[in-house]
């Protein structure tokens, strides 16, 4: 993962501050009380939209800075904030969480990472666990610019991204024994300026 270049992009906190429309989404599938643990949260901002609507969120992210900064700013006693790679985190204990969440965080690793952490991620979770999975699509406008630095993956303004394709992320998933809920592919998800992706939805439940 760019280490460096997260670290510079959030202390510089160009980041949108409201909630993604995706976690705005999936409210629908929550339960108040209920474990989160979000994968790679940012400056934050849908792990404080969960923790406001009653959810007790476990965030990580591997950006020191970005953890620092939300440790000194929220005070939300339904929030904690952990500095530590998701991949590799002894935190994704057996059946400890209820909802897994992943927004734009599978696609800024490897393939072989990303083998991994689904492995962990079904783990963690408890029996009718829910995996919310959001990410870039083959189909983006941007995909193929760039330097090609593997299967799908370009380096492009000075940020590497690896392009999903939708049935093999879920064909991996019903591997793994998770049962599939919701999947699509589109636009309008997740717009940003004059930017409006093609991104994947998954929504796997154990």
């Amino acid at each position: 993962m760019d280490y460096q270049y997260w670290n510079d992009y959030y202390t510089k906190e160009l980041a949108p501050k409201k909630p993604s429309q995706f976690a705005i989404d999936i409210m629908k599938y929550l339960e108040k009380d209920k474990k989160m643990v979000e994968l790679g949260c940012g400056n934050g901002r849908d792990s404080i939209f969960f923790s406001e609507n009653g959810i007790n969120v476990l965030a990580i992210d591997q950006s020191d800075k970005s953890i620092d900064l939300l440790k000194s700013s929220c005070k939300n006693d339904k929030i904690e904030f952990i500095a530590d790679d998701f991949i590799r985190t002894s935190i994704l204990n057996n059946e400890t969480f209820d909802y897994v969440y992943s927004r734009f965080t599978i696609h800024s690793i490897l393939e072989e990472e990303e083998d991994i952490l689904i492995k962990k991620v079904y783990n963690s979770l408890k029996p009718k666990g829910l995996f919310f999975i959001e990410v870039r699509s083959i189909k983006d406008d941007i995909y193929g610019l760039g330097l090609k630095v593997g299967r799908n993956t370009y380096i492009y303004n000075e940020h590497r991204r690896r392009f999903i394709v939708m049935e093999e992320l879920v064909e991996k998933l019903k591997s793994l024994g998770f049962n599939i809920v919701f999947e699509k592919e589109s636009d309008n998800y997740a717009v940003y300026k004059d930017q409006n992706p093609i991104i994947i939805r998954v929504i796997g439940r154990k």
